[in-house]
């Protein structure tokens, strides 16, 4: 073959290639495509933290089925996506899903999202051994115990100032459950965290009957729903959910669905008492109106 007709038939080739690989990018896509089309009905993202949120049908964890139960005195249908937190919140930040379940409030938030009324309450308590006798009342009365804490968590103002001056001893690790297992070895004589979430992580470690734990909170905030400020309805889906999860509370439905869904904690653990518990628009001007 000539040179020319070599270099004829490689072109051919080339094209016809890249006509191919150009089909094969079209077919992978389009299912990417139609899976970002919105469904009718509110998108949230969502997380593992059983079992208040986790991907098992078909309630997908207690605060799930709430705001599922919330959106639905409108007839709004909810669709939960899972994702790690850190997509979860980067996902509704950017408006890819219209919001997510369930966060603190955080004035850095508050630029991106809108949040709802306090779903429910969120507090850490101080695991320990059942062996061990244990009371405590104020952060200096822990400066005499291990603490085990678990890496990028956020145990409040006061305990995380007496931890940066050296006053309390820590051991970090990057794991609640591998804390539990210290705990119950005696490597750490205290591990502070979310009562429920905690209960249900000692059930599947067999450590129910070795650790308990002491019912004065670490640290006492809320959980909200939040709403992408980049979706245009977000303002009418915050509206339907706040009213919603208003008629489950005033009808004493949310009462019955959490003593249920969560036999073993005291109820008094998760009500909203705080009048002025809400994370919104006051909050946001005085955040950044400086």
């Amino acid at each position: 073959m000539s040179l020319q007709g070599q270099l004829s038939r490689n072109r051919f080739v080339n094209r016809f290639c890249n006509l191919l690989l150009g089909m094969a990018l079209t077919c992978a896509m389009a299912p990417g495509l139609q899976a970002e089309e919105s469904p009718s009905g509110v998108r949230l993202t969502n997380g593992h933290w059983p079992p208040y949120m986790e991907n098992t049908p078909p309630h997908y964890g207690t605060i799930s089925h709430i705001v599922t139960l919330a959106f639905a005195k409108h007839d709004t249908p909810v669709t939960y996506g899972f994702f790690p937190w850190s997509r979860a919140r980067m996902l509704a930040e950017k408006g890819v899903w219209d919001g997510s379940v369930a966060w603190t409030c955080r004035p850095g938030m508050l630029k991106h999202f809108y949040f709802s009324d306090p779903i429910v309450a969120h507090n850490y308590v101080l695991f320990h051994r059942t062996s061990m006798e244990f009371d405590w009342n104020k952060v200096k009365d822990l400066e005499s115990y291990r603490i085990g804490l678990t890496q990028d968590y956020n145990y409040g103002k006061e305990f995380e100032a007496a931890v940066a001056a050296g006053t309390i001893s820590t051991d970090v690790t990057t794991s609640d459950q591998a804390n539990f297992r210290k705990l119950a070895a005696g490597r750490i004589d205290l591990f502070p965290m979310e009562p429920a979430v905690g209960m249900g992580m000692l059930k599947k470690l067999n450590l129910s009957d070795t650790i308990t734990f002491h019912t004065t909170p670490l640290q006492s905030d809320y959980l909200y729903l939040i709403l992408s400020r980049r979706v245009p309805d977000s303002e009418r889906y915050l509206k339907e959910f706040n009213e919603g999860l208003d008629e489950l509370r005033q009808s004493g439905q949310l009462e019955e669905l959490i003593t249920t869904s969560l036999p073993d904690l005291p109820f008094r653990y998760l009500v909203v008492e705080d009048g002025d518990a809400r994370c919104g628009e006051q909050e946001y001007l005085k955040y950044f109106s400086n």
